[in-house]
Order: C-alpha cells, then sequence, then structure tokens
C-alpha cells in the first residue's frame, strides 16, 4: 500500500509499505480524508523528536476518516464498508489516569500517527475500542475535524463558560476556528477574536464573533480586561501573554496550544495573585469529550465541515506543509485525499 512516510526528521517520501495486519480485536480501515496539523509539520522538520512519544520512520495523520476494509475475529459489530473515524490516543485503560477517566494522560503512551501508523497511510489498523461509526449526518468533512474538535471541546468544558459570561479567543487557525464555532452553543455575552492577519479576522467574524482584534495593536479594545474566559489557542509565548492580560480580575484563562519548552515565556507572578485569574491547562482531549463532539454533530447542533479550506492529494503532503507553514489567505484546516475506491 501507499503511504507517506517521514523516514526521519527532513526526509519525506510517499512509497510503498507493508499492508498491516489486522489483529483478532482490530478493525483494519481504509483511509478516506486525513487532515494536515501544525504537529504532523513538527514531525517532519524535526521540531518533534521525543522518542516517548514517536517512532521514526512514521506514517503521520491523526485527524482522519476511512471505511472498514476488514475486522479481527473477535470484532463483530462492525462490517466492511461502514463509515468510521478513530480516535488518535489509545488509551490503556488499566493505569490511574485511565481509571479517572483521564485517558489522555495514559502512562502507556500510544498514539495513531505518532507511534503508530496514521491516516495518511492508505491502510490503517485501530484497536476496536477507540473505532466509531459514523452516522450519515456526518460528513467526512467533519468527521476529520472531529480529533481536534474534541480537544476544544474538553478546554471549554474545563473553562465552563457559564451563559451570558464573555469570552475571547486569541489565535483563529483551526484550534481557534473551532473554539469560536463550539463555544457559540454556550450562548456567550460577547465572543471576541484575536488574531494578527485581515483574512483571520475576518473568518473570526464570519465564525460568529462579535469582534475580531489585531493582537499586535495597542489593546484599547472595549472588551480587554473584561473578558470572563480567554482560551489561547495559537501556542506561541505572545499570545499567552496576552490571554492573561486581556482577562478580568477574577477570570479564567485556558492554555490549549502548545507553546514549545524551549521558548521563553516571561509574566509577572503577580498578575495572577493580584488578579485573582485561574490559569487552566488543557491537554488532548479524552473519549468523553470526543463522544460529546460526535452528539453535536449527529444531533445538527455544529457543523464542522465548512471549515475544510484546502485540499491536496496524498503525494502533495510536502505542498500541504508548506502552506501550513506560510499560510497565504483563509487557511483553517488542510486534508489529504486518498483515492476513493
Amino acid at each position: 500500500m501507499r503511504a507517506v512516510v517521514i523516514e526521519r526528521p527532513g526526509e519525506v517520501a510517499l512509497r510503498e509499505v507493508d499492508t498491516p495486519v489486522c489483529g483478532p480485536d482490530d478493525v483494519l480501515v481504509r483511509s478516506r480524508l486525513a487532515g494536515v496539523c501544525r504537529t504532523d509539520l513538527e514531525l517532519a522538520t524535526g521540531a518533534l523528536t521525543d522518542p516517548k512519544l514517536v517512532r521514526f520512520p512514521c506514517i503521520p495523520g491523526h485527524e482522519w476518516v476511512g471505511s472498514v476494509e476488514a475486522t479481527g475475529a473477535l470484532v463483530t459489530d462492525l462490517s466492511p464498508g461502514d463509515r468510521v473515524v478513530c480516535e488518535g490516543m489509545i488509551p490503556c485503560n488499566r493505569c490511574r489516569p485511565c481509571r479517572t477517566g483521564r485517558t489522555q494522560l495514559c502512562e502507556n503512551y500510544d498514539q495513531i500517527g505518532f507511534s503508530r501508523a496514521g491516516g495518511c497511510g492508505e491502510l490503517v489498523v485501530a484497536p476496536r475500542r477507540v473505532v466509531h461509526r459514523l452516522p450519515d449526518a456526518i460528513s467526512d468533512d467533519a468527521a476529520v475535524l472531529i480529533e481536534p474538535a474534541a480537544c476544544v471541546w474538553r478546554a471549554l468544558e474545563r473553562a465552563a463558560p457559564r451563559p451570558g459570561e464573555r469570552v475571547g479567543v486569541v489565535g483563529i487557525g483551526t484550534l481557534g476556528s473551532l473554539t469560536l464555532t463550539l463555544a457559540r452553543l454556550l450562548s456567550p455575552g460577547a465572543l471576541v477574536a484575536y488574531g494578527l492577519r485581515a483574512d483571520e479576522l475576518e473568518l473570526a467574524r464570519q465564525l460568529g464573533a462579535n469582534g475580531g482584534i489585531d493582537a499586535s495593536a495597542p489593546l484599547d479594545d472595549v472588551y480587554s480586561g473584561e473578558l470572563d474566559v480567554v482560551v489561547e489557542t495559537a501556542g506561541a509565548p505572545a499570545a499567552v501573554e496576552l490571554a492573561t492580560r486581556i482577562v478580568r480580575p477574577g477570570g479564567r484563562v485556558v492554555l490549549l496550544g502548545i507553546a514549545g519548552e524551549g521558548r521563553q515565556l516571561q509574566l509577572p507572578s503577580d498578575r495572577f495573585v493580584l488578579g485573582d485569574i485561574e490559569v487552566i491547562g488543557s491537554f488532548s482531549y479524552t473519549t468523553a469529550a470526543w463522544a460529546g463532539v460526535m452528539r453535536l454533530l449527529e444531533r445538527g447542533l455544529v457543523d464542522l465541515a465548512p471549515l475544510v479550506t484546502h485540499r491536496f492529494p496524498l503525494e502533495s503532503f510536502a505542498d500541504a506543509l508548506a502552506l501550513l507553514e506560510r499560510p497565504s489567505g483563509t487557511v483553517v484546516k488542510i486534508v489529504l485525499e486518498h483515492d476513493r475506491h
């Protein structure tokens, strides 16, 4: 089968690889669409090489959707042709975090697209327990965004904005766009987005933001210092600093972006103490958050499909990464399309 393979940082190829073997509790899935995210860029360039997280050669693709090709002998509730979406995280369900429902902190880390082959291969093996059948109401385009949407939904659940509270979103990439889309469901008194480019700010308004604020300009906006909840999605030290500055005294800041350990962040600690600010870190998603997003999509309460803005064939993986690194125009979610069968 064909797959995009990151042989090692800086070396990426589309080549033939062995077809994965389906175990008795597994499902063999033919990938249809695979989302490309900044983490894939970090894998390809070498910004992410931690052997605890990634194993080279690596077939990326942790945001993907497909259809069942075959099932293991013990899997009786799925059939070839069923449309499915798979969680990337594969929790052991035995360690202490898993037993308390914090499956994203599983002590026995295993993840599709990092330590296991992902959706940038034509066929993927996944344990049955992380495979979800897709209702007809959920399109492939919406399904490919369930993984990042589940990360956002869990962050919003942790922040717990109450109806009428004013919510700010720093960064208007994929995570920021999803935050704006999902936060609308929580009846915010105001929804304000902070970005750097004019096209980002216009997108934020299209997604329902009451205002789009240039994050590089002096903060004289009426909402600065008056936001009850701020969700930081950009993954940059400047974005974290901004988020802690625009929240009101007594408010909550949720850090969803990953700024990188080697990037310096300087914040006056008294800002948190004197402002009585609650800072919440939110990493990845849980199985419960994943299921919550699927329910929202199935009930038609939200549609994520319009956030897919660019499509590339599988062989154009490098072009997709280049667009992600240097966006031109409105870029939200880039997907790779496999040949249809």
